[in-house]
């Protein structure tokens, strides 16, 4: 009986530790979704105030030479200089801002030499004006800058038009998430009720249970020590065989004791039992995990022997199970430590941290033919021991899927990209990957290969795809299944020495 409660209590534990962990799971996909889908939204605000920004300081300009046509005040000179640069660093931002989206980038690559164009034609009128050029050379000047700002017009319409749109479709998807975290959310609660409803009420059943059996052994006592009172009285009356009467009274009072004390024994098991089994319910992630396998260590020890070859394998199965449980939360804690650990950004030479890493691994090429190409490696702005763990990650990702490898190959480059920084890459000769599954390399507990293949809890790659953004830099992956695979992470020029 106790045997089947505590497997239903574990079952139902564990399903509620599934359950939460499932919807934390979609939880956290869903914020990080909004949270991205927000980012694009107000890009797309970002997009349409530099659309305004550039018309207007297009007009700044058109004013401030038309001022000084009209007039020949020079201070009308330098508001028009300021435009000028004003409409320079504009365009320059709506470029970088519309990086991401082709369409953009291309009425974009048609706007400069328009704006371009007209302030040619300003400067010409300028120079016209210090000539003294007669008022029909400025006024045909002054109708082909109307020409191209018309043209400028439509292309900025364009971009206006199409962000608009954007930014419509972003805010859809936005609230559709929104709903959706909602929907998880309320689902997610009522699911926990419930397993938690069922759990106490398995335990008021047990604690009736265990009422009852309190109740039966006071009973028990009450009618032997009747019986004994009897018994007693029955042999002190006779004299005839006394020493018999004797040894019997004792013999029944160490039965007694005998019963009473394992009853008792029993009853303070199951006490603590029920004073576990609550903790266990009321107790955070840790505690039911300790709890699982305290139990599971209990029934290995103290019913062994009761207990089939299949029964000892369940017991084996549940307890790994919870270690790997432990393993997983406590990684994940790490994980999300690591998020917001405050960096010491300091001058790190990645060939000097490489190479302590490559040492630091030795242990793990004993046996084996590894072949090493390492390209000489810069040194960079950034927190040195955040970026050895994230060599670490990638070696040892490296020399464990090139195991099986008679000879294995590691390569770790070096590249100069001017619009990312410095590139790098660690690349194997080992199991490699089906690329259709790449996106899930950096994700928390994301794995491609089984368990008693290689092992690992996932949460390595992970740990470099955080670490790599916060240094700005991105990481990414390329494979193929047994012929290897190359990571590839950057350190951006604004982490550079």
């Amino acid at each position: 009986m106790n045997r089947s409660f505590d497997r239903k209590i574990i079952a139902g534990f564990a399903f509620a530790l599934a359950l939460l962990l499932a919807i934390e799971a979609m939880l956290y996909r869903s914020t990080v979704n909004q949270a991205q889908t927000g980012r694009r939204v107000a890009q797309t605000h970002e997009i349409l105030a530099a659309i305004q920004e550039l018309i207007l300081r297009l007009t700044d300009a058109e004013t401030a030479r038309r001022g000084f046509i009209m007039s020949g005040r020079e201070r009308y000179l330098i508001h028009y200089s300021n435009a000028v640069e004003s409409v320079r660093q504009v365009l320059g931002h709506l470029g970088d801002l519309t990086r991401d989206d082709p369409g953009q980038q291309q009425v974009w690559a048609e706007l400069e030499p328009l704006i371009q164009r007209r302030f040619a034609l300003y400067a010409e009128s300028i120079a016209a004006q210090w000539k003294g050029t007669d008022p029909e050379t400025q006024s045909k000047l002054t109708e082909q800058g109307q020409q191209i700002m018309d043209q400028i017009r439509a292309l900025v319409g364009q971009i206006d038009a199409a962000e608009r749109r954007l930014r419509r479709t972003r805010q859809a998807a936005a609230q559709a998430n929104l709903d959706q975290t909602d929907q998880i959310a309320l689902v997610g609660s009522v699911a926990s009720v419930v397993v938690l409803v069922w759990v106490f009420v398995f335990l008021i059943r047990e604690n009736q249970r265990r009422k009852w059996a309190e109740e039966s052994l006071r009973k028990l006592n009450q009618e032997l020590e009747l019986r004994v009172k009897k018994r007693t009285a029955e042999l002190t009356q006779a004299l005839i065989g006394y020493k018999r009467a004797e040894e019997e009274i004792k013999k029944l009072n160490d039965e007694l004791e005998g019963r009473v004390v394992e009853r008792t024994a029993q009853l303070e098991a199951a006490n603590k039992e029920l004073e576990a089994f609550s903790y266990s319910v009321s107790h955070d992630l840790r505690a039911p995990l300790r709890h699982i396998g305290g139990f599971v260590e209990m029934l290995r020890h103290e019913a062994a022997s009761a207990l089939n070859d299949q029964s000892r394998q369940y017991l084996e199965v549940i307890g790994d199970a919870a270690k790997q449980m432990g393993r997983l939360i406590d990684n994940l804690l790490a994980f999300s430590r690591m998020g917001r650990a405050e960096m010491n950004r300091t001058q790190v030479n990645m060939a000097e941290v490489v190479s302590e890493v490559v040492q630091e691994s030795q242990h793990e090429t004993e046996g084996r033919q590894v072949e090493w190409e390492i390209d000489p490696l810069p040194t960079v702005l950034g927190d040195r021991s955040m970026l050895k763990q994230v060599w670490v990650n990638l070696i040892s990702n490296a020399l464990k899927y090139t195991r099986l490898q008679e000879r294995a190959r590691i390569q770790i480059r070096c590249t100069r990209s001017a619009e990312r920084g410095w590139q790098f890459s660690v690349q194997d000769n080992g199991a490699g990957f089906d690329m259709q599954y790449a996106s899930k390399l950096f994700g928390v507990f994301q794995r491609l290969h089984r368990p008693e293949e290689f092992e690992g809890i996932g949460i390595g790659l992970a740990n470099v795809r955080r670490i790599v953004h916060r240094h700005d830099g991105r990481t990414w992956a390329e494979g193929q299944i047994n012929e290897g695979a190359t990571f590839y992470f950057t350190i951006p020029d604004s982490a550079e020495t």
